[in-house]
């Protein structure tokens, strides 16, 4: 299983990178959305966790681009957001996210949404 995951800040991106491949997940990262996007282009990607806010353009609009493009309509994308909104979450399912998971993160919760998201 794939999983790109796209975030501004590179620790987190680390993290969740390190984590997820220690649980035998396949991880590309990306640092915004454009090189998401590229790395979506060139790779097989299952599954897609995205920060919320991001420099340019943030994770609502990036599930859309993602979306957007017809082989990638229907790839589940998970939102990270320090922001635990219901309004926030409630949008994002209107525009696609198939999930929104709230910071800090709980790992845990994370591998149960990973695991929900590609089944």
């Amino acid at each position: 299983m794939n999983i790109l995951v796209v975030d501004d800040d590179q620790a987190q991106t680390l993290m969740l990178a390190t984590f997820l491949s220690k649980h035998g997940y396949r991880c590309f990262t990306a640092q915004d959305p454009v090189q998401g996007m590229a790395t979506l282009m060139k790779e097989e990607v299952h599954l897609v966790i995205t920060d919320l806010m991001m420099p340019h353009v943030d994770g609502i609009s990036f599930t859309q681009q993602i979306h957007a493009v017809p082989r990638f309509k229907d790839l589940p994308v998970i939102l990270i957001t320090a922001y635990p909104s219901e309004e926030l979450a409630d949008k994002g399912m209107r525009k696609g996210v198939a999930m929104t998971l709230h910071k800090p993160l709980e790992l845990s919760k994370l591998l149960d949404l990973v695991g929900f998201a590609t089944h």
